[in-house]
């Protein structure tokens, strides 16, 4: 009899429940109001597609493209990082081409962990960090909670004897944001523990609307960033993004992409390119910015909602998530909002500091927000 290897006993993927319980409300014929998965519906601009169809043109984009990834493309990044954060990195041993952010964080694991290390995973977190990032890898997992009268900032105080430490901002769940005085102390930590890959999730970089995160290699060379076309293209089904930083580090995830896949498709690479060199220095193009409007305004939209019905919200200023409070236990309150169509993603799914937390994406169309929030005033 087949049985799977014992390092696949998880609970089901979060997300890919959420799919099934969407397309499931879709069969039925009912009204979907789909607030769960951060799928974007705005499209990406044309520059980006376009792109991806000239690149099509190019004989490379029909043969096996590198698992590091393309020079040029790789040179993009490289330039992007300069002007938009301030620090010069080595295309050829600094950068990394990735199939999106979840890909590298998960193989990153595989590039360091032994069985037995320490991971320290914050929660609430995305659970790829403690799934592919520790479990699948057999680590043993250190809980970094994460609480709101923080900010939702770690104890790094916590941090010892780590060999791998994941860390996101700006966060999803929550949409925390890091303060400067943070950042440093996170890097003097990463520089106090040469042993230590401090892996630094930057998907949402692209996704602030008051003030512009940071990087962490402004703070120390010794850590390895990830980012992704996913959030600042609105193109998350092309599936790239690059991984940044410590040479070594760097290194050794391109030594696991090399056993595990062959790269991105260039035509999608060439998407990558073409969002990076639309910026001037640290200003984004005018898409971009249209995307902050807009989710935003969604956000604000949302939050007064909640609000007047009592909920607590974690205000933030960044990603296209709210994050609010609806009792000791969510999964009722889910429960309720999905027999009404109504689908949102449970706090709980992000670890057990989660619980009593949902998390509504704001992803989808005014009017599909609009009408969440009008089953939301009629049922509570």
């Amino acid at each position: 009899m087949f049985k799977p290897a014992e390092r696949l006993n998880l609970p089901g993927y979060p997300f890919a429940e959420l799919e099934r319980q969407a397309t499931a409300i879709k069969a039925s014929g009912q009204p979907l109001y789909d607030l769960s998965i951060g799928d974007p519906d705005l499209p990406p601009p044309k520059f980006v597609v376009d792109a991806v169809h000239n690149a099509l043109d190019d004989p490379r984009s029909h043969l096996y493209p590198s698992s590091r990834g393309d020079y040029e493309v790789r040179c993009s990044v490289a330039q992007w990082f300069e002007g938009r954060f301030g620090v010069k990195l080595d295309p050829d041993k600094q950068v990394c081409i990735i199939i999106g952010a979840k890909e590298g964080l998960g193989q990153i694991a595989r590039a360091v962990v032994n069985p037995g290390d320490i991971v320290a995973v914050p929660e609430p977190a995305y659970p790829v960090y403690s799934r592919a990032g520790c479990k699948l890898v057999d680590g043993i997992q250190l809980v970094l909670q994460l609480d709101p009268e923080n900010g939702f900032l770690p104890d790094l105080s916590k941090v010892k004897n780590v060999k791998l430490l994941y860390l996101n901002y700006p966060n999803n769940p929550t949409g925390a944001e890091v303060t400067d005085d943070f950042l440093m102390e996170l890097g003097k930590l990463a520089n106090a523990n040469p042993e230590m890959t401090l892996v630094y999730d930057m998907a949402y970089s692209e996704m602030c609307y008051n003030r512009p995160a940071r990087s962490i290699l402004e703070f120390t060379p010794n850590a390895i960033e990830f980012h992704s076309l996913s959030k600042m293209a609105c193109a998350t089904g092309y599936r790239v993004g690059f991984a940044v930083g410590d040479p070594d580090r760097i290194a050794a995830l391109i030594r696991i992409k090399e056993e595990i896949d062959s790269g991105v498709p260039l035509p999608f690479q060439k998407a990558l390119s073409a969002m990076l060199d639309s910026f001037k220095g640290n200003k984004p193009p005018t898409e971009l910015l249209e995307y902050r409007r807009i989710f935003s305004n969604r956000k604000r939209m949302l939050s007064k909602a909640l609000e007047e019905h009592g909920f607590y919200i974690f205000r933030s200023q960044a990603t296209f998530y709210v994050w609010f409070k609806v009792g000791d236990d969510e999964l009722p309150f889910i429960s309720n909002m999905l027999k009404q169509g109504v689908l949102l993603t449970p706090g709980s799914g992000f670890g057990n500091a989660g619980k009593g937390w949902v998390r509504a994406s704001v992803t989808s169309p005014d009017e599909v927000i609009q009408g969440a929030i009008e089953i939301i005033r009629e049922v509570l």
